[in-house]
Order: structure tokens, then sequence, then C-alpha cells
């Protein structure tokens, strides 16, 4: 705007004007188109992370609940089942917010992949056992691919100079706004209000592109549950401490 008012007469005619709103309206419909389809893309994708954490969690409660079944053997396994989810929840949504996030955690898929040993080592002497490992195994194969899945889609997709690009875009066509405006409250008003519109656009685009990190992040809800369900009930008999 303070340029604007600077240019030479020539540079500000009728004319001039004219062709600046016709650059600026193909300016803004791609702008507007590629805004668009950003937000389209990480929300299904922050949508698909979300329904893997519970479908892992899922997993996690009805694998503990067939180790259970099969019989006492399967203790030390059921152990380090709730062990993993411990670390999970620690890993990806810790407590304090200024710990660093280990989501590929090797310890902790060491555990996983101990739990798989376990489970495929474990006899089938009956029917009912065959049956109750069978799925065991299925369901340790499910979450181990899951798990990898959740560690791939961690890391944000978009390319840092793809959101350069698109901001340049948009100032560009503030800079048009500028070039035609009065300068006064209202315009300045509105021309604030909008900046501010689009900036809280992209931060939801880069907030949401990252599901485990940042003021937007998939629930841990889902986990907590799982856990909830491998941590064994108090006795009612025991007295309270």
């Amino acid at each position: 705007m303070w340029f604007g008012c600077r240019l030479p007469e020539r540079h500000r005619s009728a004319e001039s004007h004219e062709a600046v709103k016709l650059a600026t309206g193909m300016l803004s419909v791609l702008a507007a188109l590629v805004l668009g389809l950003l937000i389209a893309s990480v929300k299904n994708a922050f949508d698909t992370t979300d329904a893997q954490i519970r479908q892992f969690a899922t997993n996690l409660i009805l694998l503990n609940q067939t180790l259970t079944d099969y019989g006492p053997e399967t203790a030390e396994a059921r152990k380090m089942l709730r062990h993993y989810t411990v670390l999970a929840l620690a890993d990806n949504w810790p407590d304090d917010k200024a710990s660093p996030l280990k989501i590929e955690d090797v310890e902790a898929g060491k555990l996983l992949d101990k739990v798989r040993a376990t489970v495929l080592r474990l006899p089938d002497d009956s029917r009912n056992r065959g049956a109750l490992r069978a799925d065991a195994a299925s369901l340790i194969e499910n979450v181990l691919k899951t798990r990898m899945l959740l560690i791939e889609r961690s890391e944000s997709s978009i390319n840092p100079l793809f959101l350069e690009i698109l901001v340049a875009w948009i100032t560009l066509i503030f800079v048009s706004f500028g070039y035609t405006a009065p300068r006064n409250t209202t315009v300045m008003t509105s021309f604030v209000l909008s900046a501010a519109a689009l900036a809280a656009c992209i931060f939801l685009i880069v907030e949401m592109d990252t599901p485990f990190e940042g003021e937007i992040t998939v629930s841990s809800r889902p986990m907590r549950s799982a856990l909830a369900h491998m941590t064994p009930a108090p006795d009612p008999a025991m007295p309270a401490r």
C-alpha cells in the first residue's frame, strides 16, 4: 500500500489496475485450488492415521485376551505386551511436551518381536488351543504391520519448498491488493484478518501433516484403553493400601 501510492501516474491508471486484477484473479484461483487440495490430503491422511491407531489398540486388546484364554503359559508374553504398550504411550504421547518423540523405539520393537516368537512356539496340543494360537499369530502379525505403517506415516509428507512457493503466491496476492486499495482503517483491518485466516489455514495443514507432534495430534485414548484392558483388576478380597 505504501509503494502503490508512490508509483508514477502511468502505473496507476485504470488499465494498469485492470491488468493487475486479472493477474491476481488467476493467481488467487491457483492458490485456492492448491490450499483446498492440501487440506483435503492432510485431513484424509490424519484421519487414516487415527483409524490405524484405533485398529492397532484393538488388535493389542484382542491379542492380550487371546493369550489369556490360551492359558498361564502366556503370562510372560502378556507381560511383554503390556510393557510395550506402556513404552508406546510414553514414546508417542509423552507427559512432558518438551520430551522428544521416539516413534521408532528399537527396544519397544524388540518386545513385540519376542511376543511373536513366543506365540509361534506355543504348542497346539488341542483343537481349542490350536485355534487360539492361530488367532494370536494372526493378531501379532497385524500389530507388527500396523506399527511399521504408523512409523512411516509419522514423518511430514509435504516438501517445505512447496509451502514456501504457496506462501510466495499468497504474498503476491496481498501485494496486488495493496496496489489498488485505498489507505484507511477498514481496508487495513480486512487485510490483517484475511492474512490471519490464511495463516491459520497453513498452520492447520502443517500441524495435521505430523499427526504425532505439535498442537494437533491423534488421540492417545485408544492406547490408554488398551493398557487398561491389560492391567489386571485388583483382587476385591485384598485390603486397599
